[in-house]
């Protein structure tokens, strides 16, 4: 039915059309009663398989599918507002397809890609962690949030690379898969992706998230290159049940984000490493969208914002087996101080691959957080209540902590035990410090 339907998915958007279309070839492929030899084995890069040399095959004439399901799992053993709880799942699902016209119709450099996520579950930020009136700024579950809304389409575009250093890629895209990116190593999301898309996260959305866009690259040599990126801003597209909205009826303005990354690779101890500088300025100009914080949310619209950031990631040590040994990264931003109630925020962590012989893939990860609020938001929310029995947010930041271990039993599953440290959630003492165990895991498909 999937497969040969074609009713199934004529949605009436030309654009849906062919992300169905795309979807239904890879859950064909992947139903195919070939893949079901190779499934499963231990030292393959996916739990599938290569379908009987199929996949390699496809690939070699240039398409390429991938599917992923990750799940966060979180319980809060003591602190936060409301311990003890039942715990909370979140989950996300992937399946995409990248297509190299190269192979497929000779367009030299030309790729198109498509995903379609889904996201479903609870969060234990909301159910227990947070206060009702002092939300938790991050959230111990990264796969929770702009979800429980069926599918989305999380990317749909085309990439084109010139044999002069230049790039152009326009379509359907997260803003945290282009610009500011990071590596997700953690389940909560104050470590995992695009930071700007989670304290300047009314503007700046993140996959699952997709809008439409543009960006252009100049790779200067291999370890350096810049970029500047074009995309609506549309308040819309993070709804719920609007993951598959692909007009424009609601945008207003734009988000304009410029990047310079170097990449070198002998850098601190001739080890490579990774470093970020970047810039976002937003031009919305409705009241509802974009407001002075210290005022009540639109009531004084402003038509600009900005800010900005600095990441890395180095690897500090090697045993000379590939990435084994010790690396650090950090993400460092900076807001508007008249339309974003966070100021600041930094992040510092340390990874280490392959702690045990046999085990090169594993990670044992721990990092700190730290989101600085704006005085003049905390000054507004503090005077709003006063007389009332509303929490003051009497901390000017909150301060967040995970250490995990990743466990890679095979390249294509993962298993994650963590624990998390949340230091006034919600920036308020009125609300008990939280410590949250969980298990992550991750299949390949």
């Amino acid at each position: 039915f999937l497969c040969f339907n074609s009713q199934f998915f004529d949605l009436g958007f030309p654009m849906k059309k062919i992300a169905h279309s795309l979807l239904a070839i890879t859950i064909c492929t992947m139903m195919s009663p070939a893949f079901a030899e190779d499934a499963f084995d231990l030292n393959g890069t996916t739990m599938t398989g290569d379908w009987s040399g199929t996949r390699t095959k496809l690939a070699n004439q240039g398409v390429k599918f991938d599917g992923t399901i990750a799940m966060d799992s979180a319980y809060l053993a003591d602190g936060g507002y409301d311990a003890h709880q039942a715990p909370t799942f979140a989950t996300q699902f992937g399946l995409g397809a990248t297509l190299d016209m190269t192979k497929l119709a000779g367009w030299n450099g030309v790729t198109v890609r498509a995903l379609v996520t889904a996201r479903q579950g609870e969060s234990t930020s909301l159910r227990g962690i947070q206060a009702p009136d002092a939300p938790q700024w991050a959230n111990s579950q990264a796969n929770w949030g702009r979800g429980n809304s069926g599918s989305r389409l999380s990317e749909l575009y085309i990439d084109k690379k010139f044999d002069s250093g230049w790039g152009i890629r326009a379509g359907r895209m997260g803003l945290g898969t282009e610009f500011n990116t990071m590596a997700c190593d953690f389940q909560g999301n104050a470590f995992c992706a695009a930071q700007m898309g989670k304290w300047q996260g009314k503007l700046w959305y993140n996959t699952p998230v997709s809008q439409w866009g543009g960006r252009v690259k100049y790779q200067f040599n291999p370890e350096l290159f810049a970029q500047v990126g074009v995309f609506e801003y549309n308040p819309e597209n993070a709804l719920e049940r609007q993951g598959w909205n692909l007009d424009t009826k609601n945008a207003d303005g734009i988000n304009l984000l410029s990047e310079v990354v170097w990449s070198p690779k002998q850098g601190l101890n001739n080890l490579p490493g990774s470093y970020r500088f970047g810039t976002l300025y937003n031009t919305a100009d409705e009241a509802k969208n974009q407001y002075d914080v210290a005022y009540k949310a639109g009531t004084h619209g402003e038509d600009r914002t900005y800010g900005g950031w600095i990441a890395f990631e180095q690897q500090l040590t090697s045993t000379g087996e590939g990435k084994r040994g010790l690396h650090s990264f950090g993400n460092f931003t900076v807001h508007d101080r008249t339309t974003t109630a966070v100021n600041d925020s930094q992040q510092l962590g340390l990874k280490y691959y392959g702690l045990f012989e046999g085990h090169s893939n594993d990670i044992l990860g721990l990092a700190v957080n730290r989101v600085h609020l704006n005085d003049r938001y905390i000054n507004y929310v503090n005077n709003s209540r006063l007389g009332t029995n509303s929490r003051q947010l009497n901390e000017d930041a909150e301060y967040n902590v995970e250490l995990n271990y990743s466990y890679y039993p095979t390249k294509w599953f993962m298993l994650r035990p963590l624990i998390q440290y949340v230091v006034h959630p919600g920036a308020t003492n009125q609300v008990d410090n939280a410590l949250v165990v969980g298990l992550g895991s991750k299949v390949i498909f």
